[in-house]
């Protein structure tokens, strides 16, 4: 989580980054993705960011569901192919200071 840095891909100034989100198949459906997202977002807020930012697959639909519950928003315009047949299309979620 962060801003910049080596592994940051779409981070901008002021906004944290989350990659390669992944919960192992015995333990989906179970909450462990939500938490993984909600600690994200509390390390966001304690690094006092105003947006977080990622990126996902087109088919982790599932994983789209959710993020767009917890209030991310498609942000096409960051969509990016990082390899041929590859594309990754990007979400954004405004951060309130109190959360």
């Amino acid at each position: 989580m962060g801003e910049g840095g080596a592994y940051a891909n779409l981070a901008r100034p002021g906004e944290a980054e989350f990659r390669m989100l992944a919960v192992r198949s015995a333990a989906r459906r179970r909450g462990a993705a939500e938490a993984l997202v909600r600690a994200c977002l509390r390390r966001a807020r304690e690094l006092r960011r105003d947006r977080v930012v990622m990126s996902s697959q087109t088919d982790m639909t599932a994983a789209h569901r959710l993020y767009e519950r917890l209030g991310f928003v498609r942000t096409p315009e960051r969509d990016r192919s990082v390899v041929p047949g590859l594309t990754l299309i990007t979400f954004a979620l405004e951060l309130s200071p109190e959360g």
